[in-house]
């Protein structure tokens, strides 16, 4: 008498190759979380940088050098807080811990306004 049905190695390689499989796939979309919160906080930086960059334009001076926190550029109207958020303006969205404490370089070089934003950019350097 044949019986039909699977036995018990096929069902375990089979298994093992979809655990395998999952495994996978769930690092690639950590992977994938990971790099877009670098790119929006990069993307972040650069918005704070040409805020800093126009509200300088419009205090200018030759040989300016201000610095500036993001709260105070968000205090100052030059840059807009995150939307929703509580107790602070601006959130860095890789792990959501407030930016406002941030330092802004606000400078002038060559009759024009300049800014940096004081953080580790190595990141952004594409």
């Amino acid at each position: 008498m044949k019986k039909n049905g699977f036995t018990l190695i096929e069902l375990l390689a089979v298994i093992s190759l979809l655990g395998i499989l999952a495994t996978l796939a769930v690092t690639s979309a950590i992977n994938v979380s990971i790099n877009l919160k670098e790119d929006m906080f990069c993307e972040k930086i650069a918005f704070i940088e040409t805020a800093a960059k126009q509200y300088g334009s419009s205090i200018y001076e030759p040989g300016m050098d201000v610095l500036i926190t993001v709260s105070e550029l968000v205090k100052l109207g030059a840059l807009k807080k995150d939307q929703d958020v509580s107790g602070s303006y601006v959130l860095d969205p890789r792990d959501n811990s407030s930016m406002d404490h941030i330092e802004v370089r606000i400078y002038s070089k060559n009759k024009r306004a300049y800014a940096h934003v004081d953080v580790d950019q190595s990141m952004c350097e594409n």
